[in-house]
């Protein structure tokens, strides 16, 4: 076959299933893309508005569908622009391919129209570097089949994350002979790591000698569809509590479900790590997010409780704690057999006949009883507790939520209940802003015939809001929900807590004579061609979703939050490391004090 660059990486792409394309076009990529005008129908070439949208609706379409997809940009700016989505998507463990348009093989180092070569001509792949499993600059056309079939091998393959090729123009125009692609199947390992079957019955003995046994469930549980395994070992040992990427691997209306555990986490999902024997975690990295930045006794204290760690990734065994059996296994396979094993050497017990069962309950009830006050706030303006609550009392049960960073991120993590695999949608490792609007773009997209709402602050709205006018542009009947507290309210909370509300610096949108202000977000989305509607109390929030959700289009709810303390912050049981300067004296002497007690060798 004779096949141009551009024509080969189109053939390869449908033949992996690859289901759509987003980016933004360019000089630097024409070439390629003229040859899927020839396969419409056959794969979707998605225009975004920025490429940091492009790359993180890509990322949202993988986390609901589980089917990879294409970013593709031009040279220079628009190639620098998707770092921010990339670097999500690889903290997450997402695959993308990223395909970005480069210098002619014929023309580097001469400094062509943004070409970075100062030190190394056509040197864009080394800032993507840290943030890809591994890129490739091809020279030559007939290089493309056997490239881009290790890019999605790389890709899918161990844990798993972005790949990037980077394309010369010459090499997306020019024809080569072509005898044959790399046939996916045959061409990728097939099957699942399991662990040492030795460990696994240690871990089994192990744990049923346990007394207050926790399950803490990771990104790894929801990467390998591991959700079923996760739930019959709940019910055969105890309490489960989850990470951010976690979140979503047990019905949080199920009773052994502990709600988060972490800096940010809960009465109930804190206490029990806190107390716990034994801890069983999968695909967890224990991050300083989980583990309320590794301070002793807060969420874990590791040892003397027991640390059983279930990981495909070897490095990332023992290197937060140690452990008393390290076990690499993807999270299904090894979970699975974990169970087979409790099974040999001992029946399931009623769990609701244990005190350790009451334990739970009472610790989830005292959960319920923290929240209680700002979830029942009825003034105006609203909090978010009471927003959430309203917007789950509106939305399906398998309805998807998308968030970014910010309070909405935080308290939706904490306070909102999903009862599902990929229903919460979220750039946990990176908490990138401005992920919110082309995530949920990328999960409706996804999902089409589910409710897909994202819950986004203002600050996070107004940093990718153009994408508003892709997804009216393409009728993408998709919910946002925007928390409007004029300003960066989760820093602004934190300065004040921290330094004193005297110290509050670049958080509040205000006027120069120290007014608040906002943009009409509602009027904003109306210009770009959204339903939109401002409300003002909790209460409003149900029947404005309602109409939201009935709108043949995109629809955003202007909810007006509010902006001071208490009725502004968080809920939370647990610890973050965030410094305190030299010169607040008594608050450095607090914040020494506790940090001396965190358990980092």
């Amino acid at each position: 076959m004779r096949m141009t660059g551009g024509q080969i990486v189109a053939e390869y792409l449908i033949r992996e299933g690859v289901p759509m394309i987003f980016g933004v076009s360019g000089h630097g990529i024409t070439a390629l893309l003229d040859a899927f005008v020839d396969r419409r129908g056959e794969i979707a070439v998605v225009q975004a508005i920025h490429e940091q949208g492009a790359a993180h609706m890509a990322d949202a379409y993988y986390r609901v569908a589980r089917k990879p997809c294409g970013v593709f940009t031009s040279i220079g700016p628009g190639a620098v622009n998707t770092a921010m989505g990339v670097a999500c998507a690889y903290i997450d463990s997402v695959p993308l391919l990223l395909l970005t348009g480069s210098v002619h093989t014929y023309m580097r180092g001469r400094g062509v129209l943004q070409e970075l070569e100062r030190t190394h001509w056509a040197n864009f792949p080394r800032i993507m570097e840290p943030i890809v499993k591994r890129w490739w600059q091809p020279s030559r056309v007939d290089q493309l089949p056997n490239v881009l079939h290790l890019a999605f091998n790389v890709m899918l393959e161990g844990r798993r994350g972005p790949a990037h090729i980077d394309v010369p123009m010459d090499v997306q125009a020019e024809f080569a002979e072509i005898d044959r692609f790399p046939d996916p199947i045959t061409r990728r390992a097939r099957g699942r790591v399991h662990g040492d079957p030795s460990m696994i019955e240690q871990a089994a003995k192990l744990l049923l000698q346990a007394e207050r046994p926790v399950i803490v469930a990771g990104g790894g549980v929801a990467a390998s569809d591991a959700e079923s395994e996760l739930v019959q070992l709940a019910e055969f040992l105890g309490a489960v509590t989850v990470t951010w990427m976690g979140k979503g691997a047990i019905p949080e209306d199920h009773e052994l479900y502990a709600w988060p555990c972490g800096d940010l986490g809960s009465v109930s999902g804190n206490t029990l790590t806190r107390e716990a024997d034994v801890i069983l975690a999968a695909g967890c990295r224990f991050t300083d997010r989980t583990a309320s930045s590794f301070r002793r006794g807060v969420t874990f204290d590791i040892p003397p409780a027991k640390l059983i760690h279930i990981d495909l990734d070897p490095y990332e065994i023992g290197k937060n704690y140690p452990v008393e059996l390290g076990i690499v296994g993807d999270a299904k396979a090894t979970l699975g057999d974990l169970l087979g094993s409790l099974r040999e050497f001992s029946r399931a017990r009623d769990y609701r006949t244990t005190r350790y069962f009451e334990r739970i309950q009472k610790l989830k009830a005292e959960w319920d009883e923290a929240l209680r006050p700002s979830r029942e706030h009825d003034g105006s303006p609203m909090t978010i507790s009471s927003a959430l609550v309203e917007t789950r009392k509106a939305l399906a049960r398998d309805a998807i939520i998308v968030t970014g960073a910010g309070n909405p991120q935080s308290q939706a993590f904490t306070e909102f209940p999903v009862y599902g695999p990929r229903q919460h949608i979220t750039p946990g490792g990176f908490s990138a802003m401005g992920f919110e609007i082309p995530g949920a773009i990328g999960a409706k997209l996804a999902a089409p015939n589910r409710q897909v709402v994202a819950l986004v602050g203002d600050g996070s709205y107004l940093q990718t809001v153009q994408e508003l006018a892709m997804a009216a542009q393409y009728d993408i009947p998709v919910v946002f929900l925007v928390m409007n507290n004029y300003g960066w309210e989760c820093i602004k909370n934190l300065q004040t807590l921290q330094f004193g509300p005297d110290r509050v610096i670049a958080t509040n949108f205000t006027k120069s004579d120290g007014t608040p202000f906002s943009a009409n977000l509602t009027q904003v989305a109306q210009g770009f061609g959204c339903h939109a509607e401002r409300i003002e109390r909790a209460a409003e929030v149900g029947p404005a979703l309602q109409r939201a959700l009935n709108h043949d289009g995109p629809a955003v709810i202007e909810a007006m939050c509010s902006r001071q303390l208490p009725e502004s912050g968080l809920t939370t049981t647990g610890w973050w490391d965030v410094t305190v300067p030299a010169y607040h004296q008594e608050k450095r002497k607090e914040y020494e004090a506790a940090r001396s007690q965190e358990a980092l060798t």
